[in-house]
C-alpha cells in the first residue's frame, strides 16, 4: 500500500464508518447502514450493496473494506497522480462523482505552463497525468471541490437526498482541512 492510499483511507474511512451510538472508534460496533434516500443500500465503512454486488456488507471487516478500496485505486491508477490530487479524487470514488473530467476541469481553469486545453473526456490519459503533474496543486485542488461543492448542491435540490447537503459540505471542508488547500 502506497503512502497515497493509506493517507487516503485515513480520510475516507472516519467519513463512511458509523458507529453504535456511545461506541464510537470501536470496530467492534460498526453499523450497517441502509438509509433511505441512497441509491447504495446497504453500506458498511463506505462500501455499498450496490456497487459491490456479491459482498456481503453486513458481515464486512475493516481490513476486507480497506482490500476493496485498494483494488479501486489500483483500478484507478491513482498512484500515478500527486499525492493531494490522488486523495482528493479517490474520495470522490467513493463518495460519487466524476473525478477525472472535474480534474480536467480544474486543470483548464489553472494550466501549467505547456498545457493549453484539456478535453474533458474522463479519461485520466498521458496529458492529464503530465498536467496534473506540473499544475498548481492548491488552485487545482480548490476548483475541482468547488465543483464538487456545486454537484452536491445540485444534488439536494431532490426531496430525497436534501438531506444529505450539511454532510457532504462538510466532508469537503474537512477534505479542504486535511489536505491543507490554502
Amino acid at each position: 500500500m502506497s503512502p497515497a492510499f493509506q493517507r487516503a483511507v485515513e480520510f475516507v474511512l472516519p467519513h463512511e464508518t458509523e458507529y453504535a451510538r456511545g461506541h464510537w472508534g470501536d470496530d467492534q460496533f460498526v453499523v450497517t447502514e441502509d438509509v433511505p434516500g441512497d441509491a447504495g443500500g446497504r453500506t458498511r465503512y463506505g462500501i455499498d450493496a450496490r456497487s459491490h454486488p456479491g459482498v456481503d456488507i453486513a458481515h464486512l471487516t475493516r481490513n476486507q473494506a480497506i482490500l476493496i478500496y485498494l483494488a479501486e485505486w489500483k483500478r484507478h491508477g491513482l498512484d500515478a497522480l500527486p499525492e493531494r490530487l490522488a486523495v482528493a479524487m479517490f474520495d470522490v470514488w467513493v463518495n460519487g462523482g466524476q473525478p477525472v473530467q472535474w480534474l480536467q476541469h480544474a486543470i483548464n481553469l489553472y494550466p501549467p505552463a505547456g498545457v493549453t486545453w484539456l478535453s474533458p473526456d474522463g479519461v485520466m490519459g498521458p496529458k492529464t497525468l503530465a498536467a496534473a503533474a506540473s499544475c498548481d496543486q492548491d488552485k487545482i485542488l480548490s476548483a475541482f471541490l468547488q465543483e464538487r461543492d456545486g454537484r452536491f448542491e445540485l444534488l439536494a435540490q431532490k426531496p430525497s437526498l436534501a438531506q444529505f447537503l450539511n454532510g457532504w459540505l462538510q466532508r469537503d471542508r474537512d477534505l479542504r482541512a486535511y489536505l491543507a488547500i490554502g
